[in-house]
């Protein structure tokens, strides 16, 4: 069986697929190391360590470790405390760019893949739209983005997500950046300079409490072919259904341009043109051909994305609305075991 050290040959060849903004000048003739950055969301563990370390020091991803010919980071911030567009360490900002300056440099013959999760995404997002990636000599593959905050959550809106750790003894300063209203207009969603954010967008009913919580919390709607996946409100007869892994909504999951009621994921990765109603350079994974326009035509073929790929993600898909039945917690694994099962020229 090939093995993904040997897979890594046929990345050099199809070097087309990586991200396009920065110009076929800026772009090694090989890239030699290829590093997964796993940033996460959150962590409330005392005396943690915040960087980027070889470790998952408090099992923020749950002993996930994707297969990979590359070199697996974590990346962690005080996603508790601080925001996730904090300039000083160890905020969201400050930590990422640190990061991504050490592991991400094309000019080292660096390449990145970024794995994030939760409000991890919203600080990679963050950054990189505020960075000069265009012009640097940095250089992202694409995003696989599972459960993202990214577009906020209404639990923080309503100060839920500080209740929760209050209950457990614990306090923090998590529900000010992740409000919807800050989360989106922290920084221009639709500037991810070319690189492609692909998500895992979770819809299911399945994680306790999910009546109280979703249909109170988390925009609705009704009407006929709703996602059967999402969440029944009503007392007496389902008239309405609101689309959620639990703590996001698909508005924020699935890198919608506005936060609303949404029981699917849409796409503006090509052949998808979902203008309206998604973020540009976002999608979900994947059934896309995002790849290098110069070079499509050499490795056309090779840039027809087409998952999902994992048993995880097969098992969990639902194809007609492209989600994934998935709680919050759940994405991590989907995302991992999709990275690890996809074509080496996509995930190497």
């Amino acid at each position: 069986m090939e093995t993904r050290t040997a897979r890594l040959t046929i990345l050099f060849v199809l070097i087309g697929c990586l991200s396009f903004v920065q110009g076929l000048a800026q772009v090694p003739s090989q890239i030699s190391q290829i590093n997964v950055l796993m940033i996460h969301g959150r962590s409330d563990s005392s005396g943690e360590q915040f960087g980027w370390l070889s470790t998952d020091q408090h099992n923020a991803w749950g002993g996930l470790k994707p297969v990979t010919g590359g070199n697996v980071w974590y990346v962690q911030w005080d996603a508790w405390n601080r925001h996730f567009d904090d300039t000083t360490c160890p905020g969201g900002e400050c930590i990422i760019h640190n990061a991504v300056n050490a592991l991400c440099n094309s000019l080292n013959g660096q390449e990145c893949w970024i794995i994030c999760h939760s409000a991890g995404c919203a600080a990679f997002e963050n950054y990189l739209a505020k960075s000069d990636y265009a012009t640097n000599s940095l250089l992202f593959a694409h995003v696989i983005a599972a459960d993202s905050a990214a577009g906020g959550s209404e639990l923080a809106d309503n100060g839920v997500l500080s209740f929760i750790g209050g209950l457990t003894g614990l306090s923090g300063t998590i529900d000010e950046s992740l409000k919807t209203s800050y989360a989106r207009g922290a920084y221009n969603h639709n500037n991810m300079q070319g690189v492609v954010v692909r998500g895992v967008g979770g819809a299911t009913d399945s994680y306790p409490n999910h009546a109280l919580i979703a249909c109170n919390f988390f925009p609705r709607q009704g009407g006929s072919g709703t996602n059967s996946q999402c969440t029944p409100c009503g007392l007496i007869s389902t008239t309405s259904w609101e689309c959620s892994d639990g703590t996001v909504a698909l508005h924020s999951s699935c890198g919608h341009n506005r936060k609303a009621s949404f029981q699917n994921c849409n796409s503006t990765l090509a052949p998808h043109t979902d203008t309206a109603g998604t973020f540009d350079f976002h999608g979900w994974w994947v059934t896309d051909h995002e790849c290098n326009p110069a070079l499509s035509g050499i490795v056309a073929t090779s840039c027809n994305w087409s998952g999902p790929y994992s048993s995880t993600g097969s098992s969990r898909w639902n194809p007609g609305f492209n989600t994934y039945h998935n709680n919050h917690s759940d994405g991590k694994q989907t995302a991992v075991d999709e990275y690890s099962s996809a074509p080496a020229a996509l995930c190497p």
